[in-house]
């Protein structure tokens, strides 16, 4: 009985602890990109990691948040499955403000009223010296983690194809 028991509490554990161990897998993606890890931020289910783009001709810093959508128990899990939406957002910075510049972040906050991240679109958001894009995406958590190999590349993909897109829009910003 007490087996069955300690069994339990340990599938619970790693139920609760899935967002945690794919934001280590997040971390090690990115790094196997040459972006090392530069903040962390957690509080109530929402993890947030900023990295570094050393290199990078275009963007400045990637910043990954993982939202849990789903809750801890084992009813929520067999039912809705780890859901999490994977929110990505690049930043570009230009060091100097030009005036033409914030003319041009008006236009950008007008486009935005339609924009909608969670279905795809990129949202764009200018403050001062940084242009902001964002995507978000819904992901199913046990995709990416205890997958060995096949995780972690299917992982990078994703965040490849998720930060060449934010680039792309960003590119016309970078001066």
């Amino acid at each position: 009985m007490f087996g069955v028991l300690a069994n339990f509490k340990h599938k619970a554990e790693l139920r609760e602890s899935k967002d945690e161990i794919l934001i280590g897998e997040l971390v090690r993606a990115m790094a196997r990109q040459g972006f090392p890890a530069c903040g962390f931020a957690a509080h109530g289910g929402r993890q947030r990691v900023q990295f570094r783009t050393i290199g990078d001709p275009v963007l400045h810093a990637v910043h990954l948040t993982l939202d849990r959508m789903s809750g801890s128990s084992a009813l929520s899990d067999a039912i809705l499955g780890s859901q999490a939406s994977l929110t990505i957002t690049a930043e570009v910075k230009n060091l100097m403000a030009d005036p033409d510049d914030l003319l041009a972040m008006y236009r950008t906050d007008l486009a935005n009223l339609f924009k909608m991240p969670a279905l795809g679109g990129i949202k764009l958001n200018h403050e001062m010296n940084s242009v902001f894009a964002t995507s978000t995406r819904y992901i199913e958590i046990g995709a990416y983690v205890m997958k060995g190999e096949a995780g972690a590349d299917a992982l990078v993909l994703l965040l490849d194809q998720q930060i060449d897109a934010l680039r792309e829009r960003l590119r016309q910003y970078k001066k």
